[in-house]
């Protein structure tokens, strides 16, 4: 049985998937679709993005640099820290910090001038993408918000748009705008993971992409702005609408919890 979450954990950010473990079953099952070779790496809390490398459509040469290049930056912003008593961390030609803080704007540096040395990049959606999660987890969400915004007008694989959309949701929740979050939260369960059905209705592969956790952080929104009633409703259509959902037992704890008030 799950153990149940206190009401000071209900108030806290959405901390019980991190943003890579969200992404990548969908992810899993677009590639072996698709059946194409990529890399992809993990990054800081709000998920940040490494090279997707699609043999065939880019040219090698340019597609390996992009993607050595951002996998880079990746591994700087997870180095290890500098121990507190100054020992020097194992040597793997990375550079490393001695605070969270001062490890992410590094990170921030390797993708600016890799943005700057490489303006017309193919991958250059996937390095904004980067930027943005990083600029999010150094809690500048100002910053972030509009790098979202330009990145969803732009042309972009559904896949890598629901990370982006997902990423302006957490900023205006960072900044402290709850309706604008909540909207965003809401578009991720607007978009189609796959083509409609021959009848033209919604086949098996036409359910929209992660409506469960659009539902859930509707409901998560809902009650940081103190509307317990609308938080309960959208955790039970979660579970009505998705009942097989992996949020299933995080929201029975947080109904639990808000049903026993």
């Amino acid at each position: 049985m799950s153990k149940n979450i206190s009401k000071k954990e209900l108030k806290q950010p959405d901390q019980f998937v991190s943003f890579w473990t969200r992404f990548s079953a969908k992810a899993g099952q677009f590639l072996n679709e698709r059946r194409k070779p990529v890399l992809i790496g993990i990054g800081g809390l709000a998920g940040v993005v490494t090279a997707t490398v699609i043999y065939g459509e880019l040219h090698e040469r340019s597609a390996m640099q992009a993607s050595q290049a951002l996998s880079h930056v990746e591994r700087v912003a997870t180095a290890d820290l500098i121990p507190a008593d100054g020992t020097a961390p194992k040597e793997d030609g990375l550079p490393h910090f001695k605070t969270d803080k001062e490890r992410l704007e590094g990170a921030l540096k390797e993708v600016d001038a890799f943005m700057t040395a490489n303006p017309r990049n193919p991958l250059r959606r996937e390095a904004e993408l980067q930027k943005a999660g990083l600029l999010l987890d150094l809690q500048r969400p100002e910053e972030a918000i509009p790098l979202y915004t330009e990145i969803l007008a732009s042309r972009l694989d559904k896949h890598l748009r629901f990370l982006a959309q997902e990423g302006l949701a957490y900023a205006y929740e960072a900044k402290g705008d709850l309706d604008q979050a909540a909207a965003a939260f809401a578009k991720l369960g607007e978009g189609d993971s796959g083509p409609a059905d021959s009848k033209g209705g919604e086949g098996a592969g036409n359910a929209p992409f992660y409506r469960d956790r659009s539902l859930y952080h509707q409901g998560r929104i809902a009650e940081r702005k103190g509307n317990p009633a609308q938080a309960v409703k959208l955790y039970k259509e979660v579970l009505e609408k998705t009942p097989q959902s992996p949020l299933r037992d995080e929201i029975t704890n947080r109904l639990a919890v808000l049903e026993s008030k």
